[in-house]
């Protein structure tokens, strides 16, 4: 068999010479579909603002757990409304809308503009960030699953993309190819849709992030002639943007001339969400968190900042094993709203086993000896820059009874030195009164709750947080959404730290570390940077929901405390609503929308008690 290296350097040239001469192939629609999804359009007509365009336009619910594909007519679609968006002071929020193409049209610009409240308030068009949902083919367990099935290939609808070429897909073969820059201006397709059963397994040409790079800005879009594409609309609202109603629109243009504005309307609230609390107790935060994986985060800004405004304010961290490490990641903390504590992971390892309680003669004493000193000295350089953080050393990964007991010394001695333990494990609830962070395998449920409670009621200062089951893959957003946002928080968990934000590369089909999974990617990784998808926006309202429930509680907190009976109700039973509500099957938008009425309906009781 020829080495897929020699074939990678010949074939894959010529192969991407060919794409980049051609658009790909159309995605499949029956003609019965098209003429029935067509009927459908055609009769949202008369009125719509659309109706003299070329292609039609409907707002749709973004982070839907619908897999939107190019022959699904939107049920939930709003042909005559415009693309409408909620949201607080300085928070990212998603609108979405879907156009149907009357003809085939290769090249589509879209483009943001100002938006207008009311007197001279504006919305930059800088706040507002278009971008594509590309549909590309992943394991037929995908949307819902992480397991893998290599028999069957699905399209899904994920990564959100402000240049759609940056993926090819051949829809008659079910494979896709991405866009790579080797440098020396030579951009080629890389066919990533290969099996194990197709290559030699040395093969170790993993993609390199350098050579992936989306552009800073949407560009033109192909339409396909009776199917819809969806995009999204994410606008970020400055934090001093005065509350109101904001209008606007996004000029569609074909051929260079302008054919339709898109109305685009932007609610700004007359509130700023402070960072989420657990529900176990209001002052207590809770954190957002991910593996990241081998990447160096000290260097790679764009990747922190993506973070940052994803919520996902404290990811494990790189060890910091001199002073220029822990400079470079303190500055990079400061310059990009990185947390610094909780510091998850940055500590070394605690990972040695020994005896208890340790005695000379023990086979690993100098090597306990030598990680004294390493914790000793990063602790040290961590006050330095933080003073008296929590700091957290790794233990053993998902290690038993036995090992647990045998790490004992090595916790204690972090712990003496003012150093904090964490680690993945199993509910072992004798063995864990040391631990500091019991990071629990499975997603949350009323069951595992028990397990939860029983930790904090030993320990009120443990932190508790969950992984896998589903480790990242799944890429429907509302499902994401619900597990890692209220399922996590009513559980009484203090955060969830997920497995992990990238590991597979770009190839879905050929995992060469665990040929039973997917792909695990919550987003995609490029040059010092992560491509988004829609579970990853999942992952940043799941975090907004508890942010709006934190500021529903602390308002409520204030009402409970009015000398007004009316007020103090007021506060009553919005949390009462919150602790009693059926997070498990309502509509997350739905909730969300309450918890909006009720904080508006407190703040504004509160306010006139001050007058």
């Amino acid at each position: 068999m020829m080495r897929f290296e020699r074939w990678a350097g010949m074939g894959v040239a010529l192969l991407g010479a060919a794409l980049l001469a051609h658009a790909g192939t159309d995605y499949p629609i029956p003609a019965a579909v098209q003429n029935e999804n067509r009927g459908k359009v055609e009769a949202c007509r008369a009125g719509a603002y659309w109706s003299k365009a070329p292609f039609a336009c409907c707002a749709v619910t973004p982070l839907a757990g619908v897999r939107r594909t190019p022959d699904r007519f939107p049920h939930d679609g709003k042909f005559t409304a415009p693309v409408r968006i909620v949201a607080a002071q300085g928070e990212y929020e998603p609108g979405s809308f879907q156009l149907f193409a009357f003809e085939d049209l290769p090249s589509v610009e879209l483009k943001a503009g100002d938006l207008a409240g009311e007197g001279r308030a504006r919305l930059p068009a800088s706040a507002i960030d278009l971008k594509v949902v590309k549909i590309w083919y992943q394991m037929g367990t995908a949307w819902n699953g992480f397991h893998a099935d290599h028999l069957r290939r699905l399209p899904t609808p994920e990564l959100l993309l402000r240049n759609e070429k940056l993926i090819r897909v051949d829809h008659e073969k079910q494979e896709n190819y991405l866009l790579c820059d080797y440098g020396g201006g030579v951009s080629r397709y890389r066919w990533i849709s290969f099996t194990g059963a197709a290559v030699d397994h040395t093969y170790d040409g993993w993609i390199r992030n350098e050579w992936i790079h989306d552009a800073d800005v949407l560009q033109p879009v192909a339409l396909q002639k009776n199917a819809f594409k969806q995009f999204m609309v994410t606008v970020h609202v400055p934090e001093t943007a005065s509350p109101g109603v904001y209008r606007g629109e996004i000029s569609a243009s074909v051929g260079g001339s302008r054919v339709l504005g898109i109305p685009l309307e932007v609610r700004v609230l007359p509130f700023r969400l402070p960072r989420p609390a657990t529900f176990r107790d209001l002052n207590r935060e809770f954190y957002g968190s991910a593996f990241i994986g081998g990447l160096n985060i000290s260097r790679a800004h764009k990747l922190a900042r993506n973070l940052v405004a994803h919520n996902v304010l404290n990811p494990l961290l790189p060890q910091i094993p001199t002073d220029l490490a822990a400079r470079e990641f303190f500055e990079m903390a400061q310059a990009t709203g990185i947390s610094t504590n909780p510091l998850l992971a940055i500590l070394p390892g605690a990972r040695l086993t020994t005896s208890f309680p340790l005695k000379e003669t023990d086979r690993n004493y100098d090597k306990y000896l030598e990680l004294q000193l390493r914790v000793s000295n990063t602790l040290s350089r961590i006050r330095t820059f933080a003073g008296d953080v929590q700091a957290y050393g790794y233990g053993i990964d998902e290690a038993g009874p036995d090992t647990v007991r045998a790490e004992r010394a090595t916790w204690q001695m972090f712990q003496q030195l003012g150093g904090k333990v964490m680690t993945t494990t199993r509910m072992h609830p004798y063995l864990l009164f040391n631990l500091d962070f019991a990071l629990l395998p499975v997603q949350p449920s009323a069951g595992r709750k028990l397990q939860v409670d029983a930790l904090h009621d030993a320990n009120p200062d443990i932190l508790v947080g969950w992984y896998a089951d589903p480790h990242s893959g799944p890429e429907n957003p509302a499902y994401a959404r619900r597990i890692y946002g209220w399922n996590t928080w009513r559980n009484n968990y203090d955060l969830f730290c997920q497995y992990i934000l990238f590991r597979d590369d770009w190839t879905e089909f050929w995992i060469a570390k665990e040929s039973n999974l997917r792909g695990l990617m919550l987003c995609y990784p490029q040059d010092d940077d992560v491509i988004d998808t829609l579970a990853w926006e999942g992952v940043r309202e799941a975090l907004d929901d508890i942010r709006y429930a934190t500021l529903l509680r602390q308002l409520s907190a204030k009402a409970m405390a009015s000398e007004s009976m009316d007020t103090v109700y007021l506060g009553r039973a919005a949390t009462t609503w919150l602790a009693q509500v059926d997070y498990m099957r309502s509509d997350m938008d739905t909730l969300r929308y309450e918890m909006i009425r009720r904080c508006l309906d407190i703040q504004t009781r509160l306010a006139q008690e001050e007058k």
